[in-house]
């Protein structure tokens, strides 16, 4: 059976992408979005954009950017 990603991952994708593809982060000012996948063992959500930035998205919701982005 194929998971889906939970509705808090959805609603938390859909805040990154925003901010990823808006002026609202100095430093991610328009990030192209590479991929998003989920990860069907953990349930978690990962998202590349542009060259440097990694998000893990929990089923929870929650979701916090690569050690470089900190």
């Amino acid at each position: 059976m194929e998971r889906k990603p939970t509705n808090e991952q959805t609603q938390a994708l859909y805040r990154i992408c925003y901010r990823l593809t808006n002026v609202i982060e100095p430093r991610w000012i328009c990030k192209s979005i590479e991929l998003v996948r989920l990860d069907e063992r953990t349930g978690n959500l990962y998202v590349l954009a542009g060259e440097d930035l990694e998000f893990e998205i929990k089923p929870s919701g929650d979701y916090k950017p690569s050690e470089d982005e900190r």
